[in-house]
C-alpha cells in the first residue's frame, strides 16, 4: 500500500528557477502528487495519495481540482482492519492580488466545495456537498524572506485538512518562508483551530517544509508535522515533486503547510463503528 517512501508531491513555494524562467511565470496548467503519512496518538494511521490539477484562468484566478484516495488502519485496541477508498473531491476557486509597494503586500480569497464522492460510513466522506472558504495575506520585506498569514472554515462535516480535529472549526494558520540557498526554500508554519466543538479541545500543529527547485518549473519537497494539542495527528510526513505554482501561498492549497495537512486526504466527524466527535481523526498528541 502506500507508504512514505513512495511520496511526491507539488509545492507553490516560489522556489527560483534555472535558465530565463522566471519565479513568477505562470503555466497554464500546472499538476502535482501528494502523498504521505500521519499517525496519531491511539496508534491509528492515515496514508493517502492526492493528486491536483490546477487550471490558471488568469494570473490571478485559479480553479483546482484535488482528487485523494486514502487508506486508515486500526490497531486491535480499536477492533483492528482498515478502510480504503476515495475521500470527497475538493474543487477550489482561488483569487490573489499583489500589489507593487513596499514589503510586496498580497491579499488572495480561497472558494472550496467537496464533492461527496466519499465513502460516509468508513469516515471518508460526509455523504453531502461540501464548502470551505478561506482568506489570507502575506508580505514579503525582501527577496528572501516572506510572512503569510491565513484564516478559514469548513463550513460542513466533512475537512479537508485531515490532520487537524474537528471538521466544523474556524482554522488558522501563520508561515515564514526563506531561500536559504539559490533553490531551496525552508517555510516554518503553526496550522490549528481557532476553536473547536470537539471534546479535546482545539486542534494545532507546527509543521516544516523543505522545496528544492529541480529543472525548470519543477520542485521536490520534504515536510512533516507534529500535534500539539487536541485531535490533531500526532506525526505528519510528506514527500512531494511537481509544478503546481500557485503564487499566493498562504491561500488554501497554494500553502506549503496546508499541503502538509491535506496530503492525506480529510475526515469525517462520522468515523466507522463510532458516531462521537473526532472519530475520524486523533485521540490527542
Amino acid at each position: 500500500m502506500i507508504v512514505p517512501g513512495a511520496l511526491l508531491a507539488q509545492d507553490t513555494s516560489e522556489v527560483k528557477l534555472a535558465g530565463d524562467q522566471r519565479p513568477d511565470a505562470v503555466l497554464p496548467v500546472t499538476a502535482g502528487v501528494t502523498t504521505g503519512s500521519m499517525s496519531f496518538a491511539d496508534h491509528r494511521v492515515q496514508q493517502g495519495v492526492t493528486g491536483v490539477v490546477r487550471w490558471h484562468l488568469r494570473r490571478s484566478v485559479s480553479v483546482a481540482v484535488s482528487p485523494t484516495y486514502a487508506r486508515l488502519s486500526y490497531p486491535a485496541s480499536l477492533g483492528g482492519g482498515s478502510v480504503s477508498g476515495l475521500t470527497d473531491l475538493p474543487v477550489e476557486l482561488g483569487l490573489d492580488r499583489a500589489f507593487e509597494r513596499g514589503w510586496s503586500p498580497a491579499v488572495g480569497l480561497s472558494l472550496g466545495a467537496t464533492i461527496p464522492v466519499g465513502d460516509e460510513q468508513a469516515g471518508l466522506g460526509s455523504g453531502t456537498m461540501g464548502a470551505t472558504i478561506g482568506a489570507g495575506f502575506g508580505l514579503s520585506p525582501n527577496d528572501e524572506l516572506s510572512l503569510h498569514l491565513g484564516a478559514g472554515k469548513s463550513l460542513t462535516d466533512y475537512s479537508m485538512f485531515g490532520a487537524l480535529g474537528a471538521s466544523d472549526a474556524v482554522w488558522g494558520d501563520a508561515e515564514v518562508s526563506y531561500h536559504l540557498f539559490d533553490r531551496l526554500e525552508a517555510t516554518l508554519g503553526f496550522d490549528g483551530d481557532f476553536a473547536s466543538s470537539d471534546s479535546l479541545g482545539a486542534a494545532r500543529a507546527i509543521a516544516l517544509s523543505l522545496a528544492a527547485g529541480l529543472a525548470g518549473p519543477f520542485t521536490l519537497t520534504v515536510s512533516g508535522g507534529h500535534g500539539v494539542s487536541g485531535a490533531a495527528a500526532r506525526w505528519t510526513v510528506a514527500l512531494g515533486f511537481g509544478t503546481d505554482f500557485a503564487g499566493l501561498q498562504a491561500i488554501g492549497s497554494s500553502s506549503p503547510i496546508q499541503r502538509l495537512m491535506r496530503s492525506v486526504g480529510g475526515g469525517s466527524h462520522r468515523g466507522p463503528g463510532s458516531g462521537s466527535s473526532g472519530s475520524g481523526h486523533g485521540r490527542g498528541p
